[in-house]
């Protein structure tokens, strides 16, 4: 029997919420690399899969291991494109901000550097960024640090500018601050690569989720103020679902989405906007 060539796409973060409607719609038409740093979880969902006639390779591991790195790039590594979507990440209530920045910023910097080398026409990166990217504003100075995460005395350096935006009295607290930094790098960081992939035949972008209902979004409604205010701000009326996410990641890792790249897509039901509005109009009662 000939089997048709399928593409491969690596997941990370693929036993959370995100990461399982990905695989789910992914391998339905693509062979599927998985990776998340909780190893049951992630297997037994393999098995689920495999289960369903889906096509896996699962390995579990830490995204800053070099061991795993090179592991997910042989996995990739055909000579074909190939796809990945990244979902690995941490939120305000489930770390504290170094690891939030480590998890979201450091380690996505190191698993791009990894797969680059084997990039062919046709490969495409679609980044989990967050909405919450959106609310800051740009300054040089701060992006010029988060731009180099590998950098020597990176942390610090972050630690300093997350101290100097009010630290731990700020409403969000470090790690809120962290997150914001680091989804707001991933917009920079696509934006960045963009000019680098384009001449090699690849793209890369990104999608900023809003209020989305999986594990790690309820938690942060139920111990952030700002995850609610988003929510109760988003005019379509309702949270996110996984599968919104994925759905959106399927087109923009289509062939339909060709000619998009270096760009961030908001899939938040409005949330921001609805958000900046309510922080424009507050602003001018004051």
């Amino acid at each position: 029997m000939t089997l048709l060539p399928r593409r491969k796409v690596l997941i990370t973060g693929a036993a959370g919420g995100m990461g399982r409607a990905c695989a789910r719609l992914f391998g339905a038409t693509d062979d599927l690399v998985l990776t998340d740093v909780v190893a049951p979880a992630l297997e037994t969902f393999a098995e689920e899969l495999r289960a369903d006639g889906y096509n896996v390779v699962a390995r579990a591991g830490d995204m800053s291991d070099d061991q795993l790195l090179s592991s997910l790039v042989g996995d990739v590594s055909d000579g074909k494109p190939f796809a990945l979507v990244h979902t690995a990440g941490l939120s305000p209530s489930l770390a504290d901000w170094r690891a939030i920045m480590q998890v979201n910023l450091v380690a996505t910097e190191k698993l791009l550097r990894a797969l680059e080398p084997s990039l062919v026409p046709g490969s495409v990166a679609v980044l989990i960024a967050s909405s919450a990217g959106h609310m800051m504003p740009p300054l040089a100075e701060v992006d010029a640090v988060l731009a180099d995460p590998l950098q020597p005395g990176f942390l610090e350096m972050v630690e300093q500018i997350i101290k100097g935006m009010g630290g731990a009295e700020s409403p969000g607290g470090m790690g809120g601050i962290s997150y914001t930094l680091s989804k707001r790098a991933i917009h920079t960081l696509v934006q960045s690569r963009a000019q680098e992939w384009g001449p090699k035949g690849c793209r890369i972008t990104s999608i900023s989720p809003g209020m989305i209902l999986t594990p790690m979004g309820k938690s942060e409604i139920a111990n952030t103020q700002g995850a609610t205010q988003l929510l109760d701000a988003t005019p379509v009326g309702r949270g996110g679902t996984a599968m919104d996410i994925a759905l959106a990641a399927r087109f923009l890792a289509s062939d339909e989405a060709s000619f998009i790249s270096g760009t961030d897509l908001l899939v938040d039901g409005g949330g921001t906007a609805g958000m900046k509005m309510r922080m424009a109009a507050a602003q001018q009662a004051g």
